[in-house]
């Protein structure tokens, strides 16, 4: 399959191929929307070709940033893509299982976590043949509970966890951020367009913080489409 190098802004450069899912709206979101701090130790899960860890290291200037990827083939583009724009002595690539992080990385030892998950739960839903984009979509080989726990063992206290899903989930990652040690602090719903109801929805939660959570003016992507 034919690769091509895409501009994604602040002079980065992404390798990315046609057969495997493709940088999208959601992961620019998240980066935005994502608390950052300069000298922070970020992980990222479910890194693909590497968006947001080169998105992020864009922000600011961080200490470290670990890109954890499980499909063999995109931890690959996320190496090279990462030499591409020079930052080997930043950000480090790691092919691996989120449900195995305990395994791989040691307790608290991140400032933030961020992950675009997959959104669509294996209940019979028709599931793309391409097994990469399959992946990328549907909660084949992780649930939104992995994730949440694995943000659970890498973020130390006071540390942050970032995630961007669909609305319709909402209620369950409250319950499993509480489940697992993690207070939701910022809300924002993303809408298509502002006669539309919010088909995206970014999280962060706080390890540790007491109750209290600020609901951000929602983002609408387009206008209203009116005549």
């Amino acid at each position: 399959m034919t690769e091509r190098i895409d501009d994604i802004g602040d002079g980065l450069k992404l390798i990315q191929r046609g057969d495997m899912f493709a940088l999208g709206t959601d992961t620019a979101l998240l980066c935005k929307f994502a608390s950052l701090y300069t000298q922070d130790r970020v992980i990222d899960l479910g890194a693909g070709t590497g968006a947001i860890p080169l998105l992020l290291s864009a922000r600011k200037k961080l200490k470290y940033i670990a890109a954890l990827e499980l499909q063999p083939e995109l931890a690959e583009l996320c190496r090279r893509s990462i030499k591409l724009n020079n930052l080997e002595e930043t950000i480090e690539v790691f092919q691996g299982d989120i449900r195995n992080v305990h395994e791989l990385f040691p307790p608290e030892s991140f400032d933030l976590a961020t992950c675009n998950p997959p959104y669509i739960p294996v209940t019979g839903s028709l599931i793309n043949a391409n097994k990469s984009v399959a992946i990328a979509r549907h909660e084949l080989c992780c649930q939104l509970g992995d994730v949440i726990k694995a943000f659970a063992w890498l973020v130390r206290y006071g540390g942050k966890a970032a995630l961007v899903h669909r609305p319709q989930r909402l209620g369950d990652i409250f319950c499993l951020f509480r489940e697992n040690g993690l207070e939701p602090k910022r809300l924002q719903f993303v809408h298509p367009r502002s006669d539309l109801e919010a088909n995206m929805v970014l999280v962060e939660a706080e390890k540790g913080a007491k109750p209290g959570l600020r609901t951000l003016a929602p983002l609408i992507l387009r206008g209203d489409g009116k005549n």
